[in-house]
This record gives C-alpha cells, structure tokens and sequence, in this order.
C-alpha cells in the first residue's frame, strides 16, 4: 500500500513537473517566435468571458424566458447556459498548437498536396492596418480546409474556428479545443443556446480574437457554392453595437480549392438515389481499402500527391463602412437586419468567387463537362488554353502555363483515379492513303464518374 502511495506521488510530481516544463517552453517559444495570442483565446480568460457572456442584459432576458416557458428556477436555467458557455470556448494550448498541431499540419498537407498560397495580400493588409480585427470567412470543400488555411497562415497569427458538431467526439473534441476552436451546434434551434453563442462571439470579436468562419455552414455535395448561412455572420457583425468596439474590422475572404477533395465521393454519392448509394459497410470497406493502398504505396515508394492545393484571398471588406452605408444591419430585430445581411453575405461570396483559385483538375474538368466527347492531347491543350486566355482575370498560381503542362498536371491525378481513360476514335477529317478515316487516341471523362466531373468543374461557377 505504501509502494502505491509512493508512486502515486512520484507520478503527481512528474505530471506536475512536466506541465510547469510545458509553460515554461510554451512562454519562451512565444517570445522567440514573437507570437501574437488573442488573450480571450487563451483559457484562463474563462471567468472574463464567463462575466460578459452571462452579465450581458440579453442574455440574462433570455435566461429568463427559458425558466418561465421551461418551468424551472433562474438559477436552473443560468447553470444550463454555463454549460453552453463551457461547451463552445476553447482551452487554447500554445505548445500544442505550435509544437503539435502546426508540425503535423504541415507533414500531413504536403504528404498530400502541392500547397499554394498567396500570403502576399495578407502581409500588405497586416502592415495597412495595424490593430484591426480580421475573419476569415471561408469556402468550405473539405474537412481539410480546418488544416489547409490553419497551416498556411499559423506564422502570422493562430485561427480561432467555428467548427460543427461532427467534431464533437472524443479525442477531436479536446484536439480542437486545445487548437483554438469553438463549438457551434447549427441546428439547435433553443434560443438559450444561441443568446450565448452569439454574446460569446461579439465578446471575442470585440477583443480581437482572430477567426475563421465557413459561410456556407456545411460541405458542397455539388461542387458548386451554397446559400451563405446568417447566423455567425449577424453575431460579428452586431458585435459593432458596443461603443467600446473601436478597433476597425475587416472580413477577409479567403477561397481554397483542391484537385482533389478526399471526401468527394462520399459528398456527391448524396445526390443519388438512397438505393444507389453506398452502404455503411461498403464506405468503411472502401475507406479502409483507400488508407491501405495509400500506406502501401508510401511504404513502396510509388505515393503519388493529389495535386494542387491553393488558399487565395479576396479583397479585405470593412465593416464599419458597410454598417455606415446600411446602419440597418444593427437593427434589434434580425427581421429588420436580415436583408442587409445578406447584401453583405452576398459580397463575401462573390468576393471568394472571384478568388476562387484554378487548379488543373477543376479546369481539366470544366473543359470536359462543356465538350463531352471524347478529345485528342492536342484537342485538350487547346481547349484548356482557350479557356486560360479567355479567364486571365482568375487567380493563377500554377506552375503550368500553357495548357499542354495544365493537362500534363491534371491527367496524373485523373488516370490514378480512373476518371478518365484512353479511348480510340475515328477521325472522318483524316485519311489514309487507301481513303480509310484515321484512327487516332483521345480521352474521355469515365461515363460512370460524371458525378465527380460536375463536383470539380462547378468550383469555377460564378453563378450561384
């Protein structure tokens, strides 16, 4: 029993030990990086927010309500919006974040992808606008976006996400918590929960907690951009009723783009019918076959990246002049706000639509859906230069300038695929010396992967 005490103690002190060792490396890596941390990320800022969120008149209104529509004391109700509160902050871990989480996003994103970014707007407006308080708000293609955008912008600044209840099971839970990310139940619709989610996100607004916000609210199953959802967008904007919010604020739209996303036929399986798709067993048996392949081919050394992956950034907007051109917008009814926060959503996503960035697959891919038959190389690289010439006002930041290299790009990643295949055809303008047509090789998009063919086509719509 003795021998067990002892150790227990010895363990107490070890863990002790390495947690103080942990604050200290935390601390000395922050002043030698010069890291700048958004104070009401961090986790002993808890009781501050504690005292904002649940102190706020709205809040306690609305905790009011809830008891006398529920029938239970105040002091019920104030203890379920505390457990709210303690569900959607963060617990941010400097030394995970940096020492953990931004090493293994970099290995897993450039295991995976040729990263692209543009950090050239980036560095201007943090040089322009000094003190100002920024969102990102985001297209959403991927789960990968969370790592993709974290990784490439973690040396400027650490991104507090909105993240979906998909992320709520353990051990991501405490992952994203302890990455900066907060909780966002979309569709719970009890109004308790939403007074303090929107009061914790004006208090971290207001304080200057950089975020990144998917407008869209969930992944496109088509390819093509969503219908923005209000919600996170009205909570930062109407963070600007406070007096004491000075400091300008900006969104910052920012648009990434894949050529390949690794959920996409998960995603686009959902436009089937319910007895075309996959079952669950089916899913885990392909996702399992998908891992082993892969792992086998890195052990073999035949692992192939899946192309492009490209972060951009649109044109920083000001919210404080939208709110001068529509005070509206901070109207107390959101019935009264709504319409101009959707001329605003709007302008963020035609921000990003003209930020969308082109990669070889989702042009390859726009080529194919609008000349369906099956083409020569030579056919294809003129198509695909056509199109480049006619849309030099997109974002390029391809290697591959002229559309033979483009197709070069692409094909790796289609034929690993199978999304398209060699086919011969028959050319009628074209003779022998005998008068026979000739037969020449073309490809041609696989006629069961047209689903796949629209997904990456439609992320260089504008339309929406």
């Amino acid at each position: 029993m003795r021998l067990l005490v002892i150790a227990a103690v010895a363990l107490a002190a070890i863990a002790l030990a390495g947690i103080a060792w942990g604050k200290r490396h935390a601390r000395r890596l922050q002043r030698e990086r010069h890291i700048r941390i958004d104070r009401y990320k961090l986790k002993r800022r808890y009781r501050a927010v504690e005292r904002e969120v649940l102190g706020d008149p709205e809040v306690a209104g609305t905790m009011e309500a809830y008891a006398r529509e529920h029938r239970v004391s105040v002091g019920e109700a104030e203890r379920l919006a505390r457990r709210y509160l303690l569900e959607i902050v963060p617990k941010f871990n400097l030394l995970a974040y940096y020492r953990i989480g931004a090493p293994v996003a970099k290995a897993i994103m450039h295991l995976l992808y040729r990263v692209v970014v543009e950090l050239k707007p980036i560095r201007e407006f943090s040089e322009r606008h000094r003190g100002a308080v920024s969102v990102y708000m985001i297209n959403h293609r991927s789960n990968a976006d969370y790592v993709l955008v974290a990784h490439m912008l973690f040396k400027f600044i650490s991104l507090s996400y909105a993240i979906g209840e998909w992320a709520r099971i353990w051990p991501l839970n405490h992952l994203f918590k302890w990455f900066g990310g907060y909780f966002v139940r979309r569709r719970y619709r009890e109004p308790l929960y939403h007074a303090v989610l929107s009061k914790y996100v004006q208090t971290i607004t207001m304080h200057g907690v950089t975020q990144g916000v998917f407008l869209e609210g969930g992944l496109s199953r088509d390819g093509a951009f969503q219908k923005p959802k209000l919600g996170m967008l009205d909570y930062i904007v109407t963070a600007k009723r406070n007096v004491d919010f000075t400091a300008p604020l900006f969104i910052i739209p920012t648009a990434v783009n894949y050529d390949r996303v690794l959920e996409d036929r998960v995603l686009t399986e959902e436009l089937m019918g319910k007895e075309e798709r996959s079952t669950r067993s089916e899913k885990l048996r392909a996702t399992f076959d998908f891992l082993f392949r892969n792992l086998w081919r890195s052990i073999a050394g035949r692992f192939k990246r899946y192309g492009y992956a490209i972060v951009a950034f649109g044109t920083p907007i000001s919210v404080d002049a939208f709110i001068r051109d529509h005070p509206a917008v901070l109207a107390p009814s959101f019935e009264q706000r709504k319409p101009d926060v959707q001329r605003l959503a709007a302008m963020v996503m035609n921000s990003i639509a003209a930020s969308m960035p082109v990669t070889p697959v989702t042009l390859v891919a726009h080529l194919f859906a609008h000349h369906p038959k099956a083409m020569s190389d030579s056919e294809i690289a003129a198509g695909l230069d056509e199109l480049m010439r006619a849309w030099q006002g997109r974002v390029w930041m391809l290697r591959e300038k002229r559309g033979s290299e483009v197709w070069l790009a692409a094909r790796r990643v289609l034929e690993l695929r199978g999304l398209v295949k060699p086919v011969e055809r028959w050319r009628d303008d074209l003779f022998d010396r005998g008068g026979i047509p000739t037969i020449e090789d073309a490809w041609e998009w696989t006629p069961e992967e047209l689903l796949l063919r629209d997904y990456y086509a439609n992320a260089l719509r504008t339309d929406r």
